[in-house]
């Protein structure tokens, strides 16, 4: 294992050999690829990019007095924007409005055309560190660039002049529009909500009126007119107690009475009877002379009925009716009349009392209902009173991208004509083909001498003998040979100083200059 270890070890001196033999492999190939990568980078095509820097403005108005409607950040305002303008459609009318690509468009189908047209455009944020209302320090996109690349200078700017405004315009048009379906919608919550706290008020209202009296407001008044009831009804019955005792006792007073008496025989003065049929006779004979309508006729009439009550007209021959025995019944049938008349008043009052009492005990249920819809009814009014004073301030806030007053773009540079093209990058291109060139070269070197099946020194032969050589005999070097040796040594070294030197120049001319390299590598040993 040793053995072949030292056998496949290689050291300086034999690289430097393995250079020495093939040198001119490398000779060959290098200039020719170097040649090759050089012509390729002068022969690309150059492109120009033209683009128009958009400034993120921020809301005129304070936030804390006017909110806007629109809550999508600029980053994804910009990235949906971008879509709607890159569509295909938008893009056919682009290339067909400024002629692009007019050899593609001969043989690639409208998806290619789109797609090589939205590689060619650019949308990049630009970031800042700004301070925050708290004052701490934060990343911010303040703006952004549009930026079209085209082979033809004029193309470019005209594109990217198109993009800018398209940007612009279809800024202002989404956010009115967010503003306005955002004002529209919540209106029509609002009219929705409207209609259902109307239903309310209908149904509140029809409640009412079916339940007016057992009403929650209604139970003092209620529970005071039964207290009142029951103060009457106590009234109505002491005075039926009163009645029936008089009752009672003018029934007892009139037992012992006699109804009628004998009729008393005076001279010259006629009696009840008597007097009766005296006046029934010149009622007859009066109207026979006169209407009934006559002042005669009608008080013969009275002083006749009057006469009929106190006499009777049914007393027995020879006696009179009792007047006092009249009186007390006339007493009797009066009281008793008034007594029906309070047992009706009493009835009366005890059914009010009972109705009374039933809105009494209908009014829990009542109130239940009630405070169920008053509940509903307030809630769906709050919710209105809420839609109705977000609506107001939609309106405000679509008032305020209308007016461009919310965050909008401005144009902070349009799009000129460029002069230089930024691709391709002739100077990289190059030196990365000097270098490709270079290490393919090398390469071919290094695969030459591996497919080289030749013995070279004595470890090698050794390696194939299985055994160490006797002797070695060394190369004898004359003074001439030293002195091409030395050659060849300064030769090397003159070598790698020039491709040093080379080097550095094409990192200096075409990477990046030196002396910004130079911050660069400082900067990033201090940071260590």
């Amino acid at each position: 294992m040793t053995s072949v270890f030292d056998e496949n070890e290689k050291g300086l001196s034999d690289y430097l050999d393995i250079l020495r033999r093939r040198k001119y492999y490398f000779i060959l190939t290098f200039p020719i690829l170097a040649l090759v990568a050089i012509a390729i980078a002068l022969t690309l095509p150059p492109i120009y990019r033209s683009q128009g820097v958009i400034l993120i403005e921020s809301q005129d108005i304070p936030s804390d007095l006017v909110r806007s409607t629109v809550t999508s950040f600029a980053e994804e305002q910009i990235k949906v924007i971008e879509q709607r303008v890159l569509t295909t459609a938008l893009i056919q009318e682009a290339v067909q409005k400024h002629n692009l690509y007019p050899e593609l468009r001969q043989k690639a189908s409208p998806t290619q055309i789109a797609q090589e047209f939205r590689s060619n455009v650019s949308v990049d944020m630009v970031s800042a560190r700004v301070l925050d209302s708290s004052g701490r320090a934060r990343t911010a996109n303040i703006a952004f660039t549009v930026a079209f690349y085209d082979p033809v200078p004029a193309k470019a700017q005209a594109v990217a002049n198109d993009l800018v405004t398209t940007f612009l315009s279809e800024n202002v048009r989404v956010r009115t529009d967010r503003a306005t379906e955002t004002t529209t919608f919540i209106r029509e919550e609002a009219n929705r909500m409207r209609t259902r706290v109307q239903v309310l008020e209908d149904r509140i209202a029809q409640f009412k009126s079916e339940f007016s009296n057992s009403l929650p407001e209604m139970l003092n008044f209620n529970l005071s007119m039964i207290e009142r009831g029951e103060e009457r009804l106590l009234g109505i019955q002491n005075q039926e107690a009163q009645i029936k005792d008089q009752l009672h006792l003018l029934g007892i007073e009139l037992s012992g009475m006699n109804r009628y008496l004998p009729a008393p025989i005076e001279g010259g003065v006629m009696t009840g009877p008597q007097r009766l049929a005296a006046l029934q006779s010149e009622l007859a004979q009066l109207s026979n002379r006169y209407s009934d309508a006559h002042p005669d006729v009608i008080r013969l009439k009275g002083q006749i009925e009057a006469l009929r009550e106190t006499v009777g007209s049914s007393s027995p021959a020879g006696q009179v009716e009792n007047p006092q025995y009249r009186q007390i019944s006339l007493q009797i049938e009066s009281l008793q009349r008034d007594l029906v008349r309070m047992q009706t008043q009493r009835e009366r009052v005890q059914q009010e009392v009972d109705e009374y009492r039933d809105r009494v005990a209908q009014t829990p249920q009542v109130q239940r209902g009630y405070e169920d819809l008053t509940r509903d009814y307030e809630s769906e009014l709050q919710k209105y009173n809420e839609l109705r004073s977000k609506e107001l301030e939609a309106e405000v806030a679509q008032n305020l991208e209308t007016e461009s007053k919310a965050e909008s773009f401005t144009l902070l540079e349009p799009p000129i004509a460029p002069t230089d093209p930024v691709k391709p990058n002739r100077k990289k291109i190059a030196a990365m083909g000097i270098m490709l060139a270079g290490g393919f070269g090398v390469g071919l070197m290094l695969l030459v001498e591996m497919l080289d099946g030749g013995i070279r020194g004595s470890r090698r032969l050794a390696g194939i003998l299985g055994a160490d050589p006797l002797m070695t005999i060394p190369m004898i070097m004359t003074p001439k040979d030293y002195l091409l040796k030395r050659a060849r040594h300064i030769s090397y070294v003159v070598l790698a100083v020039l491709l040093v030197i080379a080097g550095v120049a094409a990192v200096h001319f075409f990477v990046m200059s030196l002396d910004i390299l130079w911050l660069k590598v400082m900067g990033r040993i201090n940071l260590m």
